[in-house]
Order: structure tokens, then C-alpha cells, then sequence
């Protein structure tokens, strides 16, 4: 995972929810390239969280480097990241391994989001600013949610409206009778051309079946708006007990292991309790809730 070595970057003080509970954590994602100078900062940040109050810190490290870093941070160890990949054309999908050249050219055309296509239902709106309605559609997706960073809807100005120049793009789909947000979902796309991968950053619904049929939805028509601006694959971050995990299945995105025959890369995550009283619930990983949000960069 590309961190970048700035303190701004690899030190977050994030607002974290432990069964209820609102209190705060840091999260950092050291540069293991750069060897002890980054790690260095790491545990700096480790040190004033906790002097400051932090319940825990967190983080997110590149494999192989992740058993030496997390050794040297004092974390425990989450596993790999819950990658999910969700290739977009025949060519990601590793169809043309063997073909002549002019047959991998068509390939690479050929495009891989049916049976969901470009039609928008009646609730769809695609927004750019901030949505006071974030929290309580939060508050609805997250009924079973352990531990996880608070997602308010000043998180969501911070982290993605007040970002305009990363390219985020936020769909909702709002129910016209309540005046509610049903689903949401944050995407992007990065790379080159011939190497662009989109990114779903959050996928949040409520828990009604309107809800699911809403996300999936939305998702459909971002997948679409990726293989539009030309992204080979779509990667998303979601653990299998999460609520939004049927409906990546739906849409064909492949589980970690399959994920990684795609060039991504393996990236695992480690935590530490400041407090004792959490200690044992943070360091089981079916009460986290994780998205691309968590990572700063990619």
C-alpha cells in the first residue's frame, strides 16, 4: 500500500465506534520501503494518540513487511485486507493469456458489467457536496457494526467533498416519501491509460430490502461509469459478514485470494489496544468494518 511518508498522511486521530461507543484511534500506514525513519514516525503517533486519549491505533502495511513492522509497533495482526476484485473487461480477467496480440487488443474492448447497464431509476442523484443525511444512513448500516471509524457526515466532507481534486465521484439513491438516503456508493478511477483500476471507496444502505436494491443499484451504475473511463478491474474492501458483501457477490467481485492473480497487491492489517477494556474485542476481525475509506492512499 502506497502511504505517503507525509506525518499528515501516515497520522490520522479518527473518531472510532466500539459497541456503541464513540471514542478515538489513530491510524497510520507506514512506508516499510523507507525503512526505520517512517516507522519511526509511526510509533511517534502511536505514543501521542495514547497520551491523548486514543483507545487504540491501527494500520495498514504492504506483505512481506508487515510481520517486522507490526513487531516493531507492538500491533497485533488482522490478516490480509478484505480485497475484492471485480474485473471489467475480458482482458483483466486473464482471457487473452496466449492469444495473438491482435486478438488481446480486441479483448481489452470488450467489456465485462452485463447484465448492468446504463438506465438510472426514479431515487437516483449523483452529488458534490455534504449530505447532512450521511449519519443517520450510518446509523442504519451499522446496527451490527463492532468497530469501526464513525461514518458522520462531517467524516464524508473531510475525507471525500473537501477532496475535490481526487476525483471522487458519490452516487445516492434517495426514497422520495421519507426524504431518505436508501443507499450510497463512493467510487473512483486511477492509473494510466491501460492500466486504470476504479476504486470502490464505500458501499452504505439501510438494512430494508429496498435498501439492498437500492446499493446494488448503484453499484451496477458504477461499475459502468469505470469501464467508461476506461478502468480494466474494480477493487473494493469488504469483510464477508459485512452488510454490503452480498451485494459485491452479486456483482461478480472475486474473493481475496482469486483477487490477487489481478496485480494487486497484499496488504495486511494490525491494531493496538491502548485500552485493556477493548483489547480483546479490536483484535477480532468479524467485528471491524473496513472500506477503501480507511486507506488514505492507494
Amino acid at each position: 500500500m502506497d502511504a505517503g511518508a507525509d506525518k499528515r498522511e501516515t497520522q490520522l486521530l479518527r473518531p472510532m465506534r466500539f459497541a456503541g461507543e464513540r471514542r478515538y484511534a489513530v491510524a497510520v500506514e507506514p512506508k516499510t520501503e523507507l525503512g526505520g525513519e517512517s516507522l519511526r514516525l509511526a510509533e511517534e503517533a502511536c505514543e501521542r494518540a495514547r497520551a491523548g486519549g486514543a483507545v487504540l491505533a491501527y494500520g495498514f502495511v504492504d506483505a512481506p513487511e508487515a510481520d517486522r513492522a507490526f513487531e516493531t509497533l507492538g500491533f497485533a495482526s488482522l490478516g490480509p485486507a478484505p480485497l475484492l476484485v471485480r474485473p471489467l473487461r475480458l482482458v483483466a480477467a486473464g482471457l487473452s493469456v496466449g492469444l495473438p496480440r491482435a486478438a488481446q487488443v480486441l479483448l481489452a474492448k470488450v467489456p465485462l458489467v452485463a447484465p448492468f447497464g446504463r438506465a438510472r431509476r426514479t431515487g437516483f442523484r449523483e452529488i458534490a457536496v455534504k449530505e447532512p443525511r450521511f449519519t443517520r444512513l450510518w446509523d442504519r448500516f451499522s446496527i451490527d457494526v463492532g468497530v469501526a471509524v464513525e461514518r458522520t457526515a462531517s467524516y464524508f466532507e473531510g475525507r471525500v467533498f473537501a477532496r475535490p481534486l481526487a476525483g471522487y465521484r458519490v452516487f445516492i439513491f434517495e426514497d422520495g416519501d421519507r426524504y431518505a438516503i436508501r443507499a450510497m456508493c463512493i467510487f473512483m478511477v486511477k492509473g494510466e491509460p491501460g492500466a486504470r483500476v476504479g476504486y470502490v471507496m464505500e458501499l452504505l444502505h439501510d438494512r430494508s430490502v429496498a435498501g439492498l436494491r437500492a446499493a446494488s443499484h448503484l453499484l451496477g451504475l458504477a461499475l459502468r461509469e469505470m469501464m467508461d473511463a476506461g478502468a480494466e478491474a474494480a477493487r473494493a474492501w469488504s469483510l464477508p459478514h459485512s452488510g454490503s458483501y452480498p451485494i459485491y457477490a452479486r456483482h461478480a467481485f472475486v474473493s481475496p485470494r482469486a483477487a490477487l492473480r489481478f496485480g494487486t497487491k497484499d496488504v495486511h492489517i494490525g491494531v493496538r489496544a491502548f485500552d485493556p477494556e477493548v483489547d480483546e474485542v479490536v483484535r477480532l476481525r468479524e467485528r471491524w468494518y473496513l472500506s477503501y475509506l480507511d486507506v488514505e492512499s492507494l
